[in-house]
């Protein structure tokens, strides 16, 4: 256990060490960031005997004034140990309780011990050691995220956070926001007022380019000497003239005996753009400038980082464009009379350009009060900081990609102190998008699915629905991780850094925990489906080479078995994009085979597939078989008499073989695609023995694919083990071919037979199958053709889409539902017990 720091008084000594150094992730920073460790002393006459810090290098023995120390990291257990020299109770305080939960007390208050764990949040935090309820010191750490840079990616993601819910604001107030009456609210910092002033200064800067090119001018009225008889408006200026004598000139008549002067003094009217409103704008651009000044004057004085020089750079600009702004007419015009306080006018709040202008200095000067969500949670739990981030990045590539605006009255809510965000934890929001061909794009933060269908409620990050009105809808889940595995063994095997196997795992759970039932015309199968297409963990990392990632094993078997990972980093979203991509630009009939089937659900359609597809089981020359069977193997053909009565001899999908002695019994033993049919004359049929008498009879040849024993031969023997006679071809399905065991079987074409087969013989019933006349299959609705005869008369045949029909004596019965015939079976077999 290796001591970071020890912080020793007069009166206290206290330890600080790491209990088992973990693997931090690959962060590739290339400025590292110094610890922070800065002690304030708190109790007079406080004396620091010994200060150890273990980093950085030459700062081992320093004092209070030293303000660098060890990296503490998230996720990582420290050991805390304090003892009192001098006095009786000891205690540790930290703004969250629960931080200093593990901490023991023995030795009478005097000893303090435990293990501090910070979680995922990161930044500055503060602890105060008290003793005997007076506070000895204060100590203030840092804690670094163990999965990010903390300079680089950290900073980023945090900004992106901050800059994207403040461009989505201010488009929610262009909406919806009504001027009038500013109301108080606490005085934005300065990377928000920054972030405001980045996202409303094109839009002001447009504003009053307007304002520039057509200015609304005021009058206002200048004293002149006037002749007194072409004075057209007498105005009170010129009746106090008048009274007074005032004026130049000597005195001449007017009218009723009045004398006046012969130029007297008038306010003459005239145009001008030194108005109230264009001093109020004046002044508010003046006061951006003084704040840009401020903001750059205080950001030079941090440490110099990549993301500070482009701040520092970008201030440069906005600087010079409001200075150029400020100079442009009409503002470079107006006096430096100031406006009236809270000054409001109809020309500013309603004329074109003063409009929006005023609507951006206002925001300005007001600040945006955003509240809850991301906002709320300032920067202290990482996780799920990257958890918003991850919903917001999501939210701003499927607007990208559909070109479709983000519906932002659906993230806010406007409230007295400000704006909402109305986006928390634990609480589903849903966020909808609509394409061009009609489909709804869903993303949702938080969803909960439970009901019936689901036995524990599940309740992902994120969940992406594509809704199409000719499809049933599909989940893409998304799970937001901040945790990531960059451990050798992990690598070896999934070949690169990922989240947890833990993590990865919970998609699994996704992907086939989350069940809906569908509306359907048919209620033959009513149980719920899978919905989710694919699940993918999102994990902060950032890969060392272009494409590394794609080799891996988490993003091959997304596509493989629909659940896999992501890395996601601010300006690291491609595969993200890609991702979405993917499943934005598809129909449904491309998702829906995205989608990985249970093995046995494949298999059933596959065999309803199978039931359709007719099978003719040919039999061999009884005086050669040998060379027969040689010539169809070499000549991949063979041929039958062409009969009126079967149809079925113009749709057989396959060729099955019968051979009279395989392994010592008669067994179908072959079998073969038939690839094309040709009706010919016998003679034409390339044989090596002759054709006889029937040279002139049409034959159907049959041009077979490549011809294969069957995977298990199908005996010719019954129920009780004898053999039948086989001397002449037979049909089936392709389905019995796959299934049957023995020759009876062969009978049982079509997959609701199969289902009645299995059940009466695990029901011991005793039956015999009994053949119809072969028939052309529909491929949708494929019917049975054979009786399944029980011992006490009860005849069962399956019907196709009529269902299942049962004769009984006279009676005739048909169900639609496996369950209910043999329900009847059963009732029928208890009534004949019975007699």
């Amino acid at each position: 256990m290796d001591t970071l720091f020890r912080i020793e008084t007069d009166k206290v000594i206290l330890s600080w060490s790491i209990v088992k150094k973990r693997e931090v992730a690959p962060l590739n920073s290339q400025t590292p960031t110094p610890g922070r460790l800065h002690i304030i002393g708190r109790r007079y006459n406080l004396s620091f005997e010994r200060i150890y810090r273990c980093d950085p290098p030459g700062t081992i023995n320093s004092g209070i004034e030293v303000e660098a120390g060890p990296h503490l990291f998230e996720q990582t257990d420290y050991k805390v140990y304090a003892r009192a020299k001098k006095g009786n109770k000891l205690r540790i305080l930290h703004r969250d309780p629960v931080m200093t939960n593990n901490l023991n007390i023995e030795d009478d208050g005097k000893t303090l011990y435990g293990v501090i764990n910070f979680g995922s949040q990161i930044g500055l935090t503060e602890f105060s050691l008290i003793l005997d309820g007076e506070p000895e010191f204060d100590f203030l750490v840092e804690v670094f995220p163990s999965k990010l840079d903390y300079t680089t990616d950290y900073e980023k993601l945090l900004a992106e956070v901050q800059e994207n819910l403040t461009g989505l604001a201010l488009e929610y107030l262009r909406s919806t926001f009504q001027l009038g009456q500013e109301v108080k609210t606490p005085k934005p910092t300065h990377v928000e007022w920054l972030l405001l002033l980045r996202h409303v200064v094109d839009d002001l800067e447009q504003a009053l380019q307007h304002i520039g090119q057509q200015p609304i001018r005021g009058l206002t009225r200048d004293p002149v000497n006037v002749r007194a008889d072409r004075i057209k408006k007498i105005d009170s200026t010129v009746r106090a003239a008048a009274r007074r004598g005032n004026g130049s000139g000597s005195f001449i008549p007017l009218r009723d005996n009045i004398w006046v002067k012969e130029k007297v003094m008038s306010q003459q009217a005239r145009q001008t753009l030194d108005t109230p409103e264009h001093r109020w704008i004046a002044q508010q651009l003046l006061r951006l400038r003084q704040r840009i000044s401020l903001v750059r004057r205080e950001e030079a004085m941090n440490q110099r980082t990549e993301r500070r020089n482009r701040v520092l750079s970008e201030l440069d600009k906005l600087e010079s464009r409001i200075n150029r702004l400020s100079k442009q007419r009409p503002f470079d015009e107006v006096s430096s009379r100031l406006p009236t306080p809270n000054f409001s006018s109809l020309q500013l709040l309603g004329a074109p350009g003063y409009r929006e202008a005023y609507r951006c200095c206002i925001i300005l000067s007001m600040g945006l009060r955003i509240e809850g969500g991301p906002i709320k949670l300032s920067v202290k739990d990482l996780s799920l900081l990257y958890e918003y981030w991850c919903f917001l990045a999501l939210l701003r590539l499927i607007s990208k990609e559909l070109n479709s605006n983000i519906p932002v009255k659906e993230l806010f809510d406007i409230q007295q102190k400000g704006l909402r965000v109305l986006i928390e934890k634990g609480r589903q929001k849903s966020i909808e998008f609509s394409t061009a061909d009609q489909r709804k794009i869903t993303v949702s933060y938080n969803p909960r699915f439970q009901g019936e269908s689901i036995l524990i409620p599940q309740q992902p990050d994120l969940v992406i629905t594509l809704d199409d009105p000719k499809w049933q809808r599909l989940h893409l889940v998304l799970d937001a991780k901040y945790r990531i595995d960059a451990s050798p063994k992990y690598i070896d095997r999934y070949k690169s850094p990922g989240p947890p196997e833990d993590a990865v795992n919970i998609m699994h759970r996704y992907r086939d925990a989350i069940l809906e039932s569908e509306a359907s015309y048919s209620k033959l199968d009513d149980r719920p489906k899978r919905t989710v297409v694919q699940a993918a963990a999102v994990f902060p990392y950032r890969e060392q080479e272009t494409d590394q990632f794609k080799s891996s094993l988490l993003w091959k078997s997304l596509d493989k078995i629909g659940v896999g990972a992501l890395p996601a980093l601010p300006d690291n979203t491609e595969y993200l994009r890609e991702w979405l991509n993917l499943f934005l630009r598809q129909g449904g009939w491309a998702l829906a085979d995205r989608a990985i089937d249970h093995r046995g659900r494949a298999k059933i359609r596959d065999w309803r597939i199978a039931a359709s597809e007719a099978v003719l089981i040919g039999v061999l020359r009884s005086s050669n078989v040998t060379q027969h069977l040689e010539w169809v193997l070499g000549n991949n053909l063979y041929y039958m008499s062409l009969l009126k009565t079967q149809k079925r001899q113009f749709a057989a999908k396959w060729l099955a073989l019968y051979i009279p002695k395989f392994n010592g019994h008669g067994s179908v033993a072959y079998w073969a695609p038939i690839m094309g049919v040709e009706i010919v004359k016998r003679k034409e049929v390339p044989t090596p023995w002759g054709s006889g008498k029937d040279k002139d009879r049409l034959q159907v040849l049959y041009k077979l694919g490549q011809v294969t024993q069957l995977p298990k031969a199908i005996v010719n023997r019954d129920y009780d083990g004898k053999a039948q006679r086989f001397s002449s071809h037979r049909w089936t399905s392709r389905l019995a071919l796959e299934r049957a065991e023995i020759l009876p079987e062969l009978l049982i074409e079509t997959e609701p037979e199969w289902r009645l087969y299995e059940d009466l013989m695990a029901m011991n019933q005793e039956f015999k199958l009994v053949p119809e006349k072969a028939m052309i299959q529909d491929p949708d609705v494929p019917s049975g053709r054979v009786w399944f005869v029980l011992e006490d008369g009860l005849k069962i045949r399956y019907a196709g889409a009529s269902g299942y029909v049962l004769k009984h004596n006279t009676e005739e019965k048909y169900f639609m539902k496996l369950e209910e015939v043999l329900e009847y079976v059963k009732r029928v077999g208890a009534i004949a017990n019975e007699h």
